[in-house]
């Protein structure tokens, strides 16, 4: 188990035409093909090697056996490292604000990619020595019942254990009682992020599915929910008062961040956080993801059939990864050398689009439940595609929020929907 886990760590500092996620291991234990099936993954693959010199092609029968059975576009879970692609720009972006000190928002749809985003950001600024915590607002309870203090004290713990990884001190933290005040939270924060700076590193705070916090059926201006309101501005305060510290919030809804008040405060993030939205994948970077992907699994993907996946899923990440796994569950698996055409999508493409339906649904769902006037335009644009760009007009603040979403779509310069709604 060490030798295994070693050389993937080797792989992460080696650069060149290195394959990230595959290695072969040579052992004298019987058992050893056992315990690497045991212990591989899609995306950490280890090969027990074994050649016969009077079989040419033994070789390549031991990595089609092993690499075709794999199908690394089915993830459901976010994905960092070899199998993330795409969204540089963004990147770079959310990396120049953590170093700036800048707060952000990353908006999208469902799906859309925005925990991936998080997680690779994540990694990327680890060689930066940023120390980050992500926090998945999902798991807390919602206004009208009071989050804070079971947030409060997630921050704290999670914090500390990112701490004790690089044996770090955080005594301030760790004096504080279980269930701290959201002051008590600030102080020591304050006093870590100090400490962190003698020694060279920024602490990063980023909080998932904000939505959670701003639930439809709430006034999120006037509600009876201040302490919210109180705990970002005691991270906003930590920011100023820090020069190596910041947070970041994810989520459907940028309402946390364009409402002067936040219930029955001054709203601490208002037009002092930037707002960036994950929208669907360019066309490059699907077809980079594709054919990278592809290329893994011993699979080569005609131009059509990269044409027929972006277009299908109008390139929504998780449905344009989806749809490639659907193919690829149906290739043979006994072929030298295995190929996705135009053909190909095309034929499996009725069969998925009712199967991820309700995927879609949902996705459109939680719009008209966290933007109301925005889900009433989108009615009414797909009551009348004829009349879109009028209501574009009538209502631009709403079309500026569905652009941003990825589900209206400019078109040589005139809005369309997008290909979600076909597939609800």
């Amino acid at each position: 188990m060490r030798t295994y886990e070693a050389a993937f760590e080797e792989l992460k500092s080696l650069k060149g035409n290195v394959t990230p996620d595959v290695i072969f291991i040579w052992s004298k234990d019987r058992r050893a093909q056992l315990k690497l099936d045991d212990w591989s993954t899609p995306g950490r693959l280890a090969i027990p090697f074994v050649f016969d010199e009077e079989d040419q092609l033994g070789l390549v029968a031991l990595l089609r056996q092993h690499l075709h059975v794999r199908d690394l576009f089915n993830e459901t879970t976010p994905v960092s490292g070899a199998t993330f692609f795409g969204r540089k720009t963004l990147l770079q972006s959310l990396r120049d604000d953590v170093l700036s000190q800048s707060v952000s928002g990353i908006f999208g749809l469902r799906k859309a990619g925005k925990t991936s985003v998080m997680y690779q950001l994540r990694e990327d600024l680890a060689a930066e020595k940023v120390i980050s915590v992500l926090i998945d607002l999902e798991v807390y309870p919602s206004p009208p019942e009071d989050p804070i203090n079971d947030i409060v004290e997630d921050v704290r713990r999670r914090v500390l254990d990112e701490l004790r990884l690089r044996k770090l001190s955080g005594s301030k933290l760790a004096t504080l009682p279980e269930y701290p005040t959201i002051l008590q939270l600030k102080n020591a924060l304050q006093t870590l992020a100090r400490k962190l700076d003698q020694d060279g590193y920024r602490l990063l705070i980023m909080l998932d599915e904000i939505e959670y916090l701003t639930p439809a059926g709430v006034d999120v201006a006037e509600g009876p929910m201040p302490r919210i309101a109180q705990f970002f501005a005691a991270l906003r305060g930590v920011v100023q008062e820090s020069s190596n510290f910041t947070f970041l919030v994810s989520g459907l809804t940028s309402a946390i961040l364009e409402s002067g008040r936040l219930y029955g405060r001054p709203n601490p993030l208002f037009s002092w956080a930037k707002s960036r939205y994950v929208g669907p994948l360019a066309k490059l970077e699907a077809d980079r993801l594709a054919t990278n992907l592809g290329a893994r699994m011993g699979i080569a993907i005609d131009p059509g059939a990269l044409e027929s996946l972006y277009q299908a899923s109008g390139g929504h990440a998780y449905l344009y990864r989806n749809l490639a796994s659907t193919v690829v569950a149906t290739l043979p698996m006994d072929e030298m050398q295995r190929r996705i055409t135009r053909a190909v999508v095309l034929l499996h493409y009725d069969d998925w689009s009712v199967a991820v339906r309700g995927h879609v649904r949902e996705m459109l769902d939680h719009v008209d439940r966290y933007y109301p006037v925005e889900g009433i335009v989108l009615d009414l644009m797909r009551e009348s595609p004829n009349e879109i760009t009028e209501l574009a007009k009538d209502e631009p603040e709403a079309a500026r929020r569905l652009r941003n979403l990825g589900v209206l779509q400019a078109v040589d310069g005139v809005d369309e929907l997008s290909v979600l709604l076909d597939l609800a």
